[in-house]
């Protein structure tokens, strides 16, 4: 389970109004490349922020038809309101196969960074990005 939750943390590289969230009614989008900015894990977490997960200048790109890639995986995602959901892909073989979906809190979406949370107990994480493209 907790090789699950690493690997949901670990995507990396590949949006209206700069002060608000777009709840469908806005023009800001996730869909562009993002470069992270910031990290904070707020709770005991060994281990997570090291090998797997996302660094400081990874980039994750989150294309118009619900996936994502980054250097180290690629996915699927989807935003419902402010929650976005990470389902990672991993691979077996030639075969790829979607993980757990990981719930992420959208904390800010502007046209020019974004702020993301995720509290799964033991994690409890905040993660920033900036606008590449």
């Amino acid at each position: 389970m907790l090789a699950m939750m690493v690997a949901a943390l670990s995507f990396t590289a590949c949006g209206g109004d700069d002060d608000e969230i777009d709840n469908g009614g806005g023009d800001a989008s996730i869909v562009g490349v993002w470069e992270c900015t910031y990290i904070d894990f707020n709770k005991n977490a060994p281990g997570i922020h090291e090998d797997n997960s996302i660094q400081i200048g990874d980039r994750v790109c989150f294309k118009s038809d619900g996936t994502y890639y980054t250097d180290k995986e690629t996915g699927k995602w989807s935003q419902k309101g402010n929650t976005l959901i990470i389902e990672g892909a991993v691979e077996f073989g030639d075969i790829y196969r979607y993980g757990i979906p990981v719930e992420y809190k959208i904390t800010k979406l502007t046209s020019k960074e974004f702020e993301l949370t995720i509290d799964l107990g033991i994690i409890d994480a905040l993660y920033r990005f900036k606008r590449i493209s």
